[in-house]
């Protein structure tokens, strides 16, 4: 849900307009260059550690499309203007362990210590005073 606003909101996204020294017409945002770049790297990367053949037939639909659809469909933009990149990697932060894991009380904690006994010493000092013939009211 988008609210009305009084003001305009500045969006501002370096292009690259061309790119080795062939012209992109109106250019693609660096942002999804550099994630295109690192997708694929990181895809051919995992492929290449498996044992993936480079002269396969299949090698170039295995190596090419799916970093192609996880840039398409990742950088695609929501109602509000985030990249849907960003909802993924916050629904896959919220559900890794770590993030459930229940923040507990340190002090309460006694399984991992050992426990000792806590001894307090309390002292109390009673001041009694004798009314004062000088003032009005008495002692207080």
């Amino acid at each position: 849900m988008r609210l009305p606003t009084d003001t305009v909101h500045l969006k501002l996204q370096t292009r690259q307009y061309e790119l080795f020294g062939r012209s992109l017409g109106r250019g693609v945002e660096r942002r999804v260059l550099l994630i295109g770049a690192t997708s694929t790297a990181l895809w051919w990367a995992m492929l290449l550690l498996l044992g993936m053949p480079i002269l396969h037939r299949l090698s170039p639909l295995l190596f090419l499309v799916p970093p192609v659809v996880f840039v398409l469909y990742g950088t695609r933009r929501d109602d509000t203007g985030r990249m849907v990149l960003a909802a993924w990697r916050d629904r896959l932060l919220f559900h890794a362990p770590a993030r459930r894991r229940p923040i507990g009380n340190p002090l309460l904690e006694l399984d991992s210590h050992r426990s000792r006994p806590v001894r307090l010493l309390v002292t109390a000092r009673l001041v009694t005073s004798a009314p004062n013939p000088d003032r009005e009211g008495g002692a207080w």
